[in-house]
């Protein structure tokens, strides 16, 4: 079984992952590159409501293919409490575009 990782989206500035509150880009890298070193099939959960803080999602996002947490191993919480696959997301949201 892999190893579950919460990152906690407090704000837009501050992320918590494994009980340590990170602050900036480079902090949220350097945890999840650490996590990487230690499991490389761990699962990345991102808990904080979609429609809340974006550039705090977006950081731990960004910071995750920064150092190579596979796209697959990213989970996310739904406004209802959910915990989704980017592609579950992705089905939930389909593109208006044709």
């Amino acid at each position: 079984m892999n190893r579950l990782i919460s990152a906690v989206v407090v704000d837009d500035t501050t992320i918590v992952i494994d009980g340590r509150r990170l602050i900036g880009m480079d902090e949220v890298a350097d945890a999840l590159a650490s996590a990487l070193h230690s499991d490389p099939n761990f699962i990345l959960l991102i808990e904080s409501r979609p429609a809340e803080h974006y550039k705090g999602i977006g950081t731990v996002i960004y910071a995750s293919q920064r150092v190579g947490v596979p796209v697959e191993n990213l989970r996310w919480t739904t406004d209802d409490g959910d915990v989704v696959s980017f592609g579950e997301l992705k089905d939930r949201h389909p593109s208006s575009r044709m």
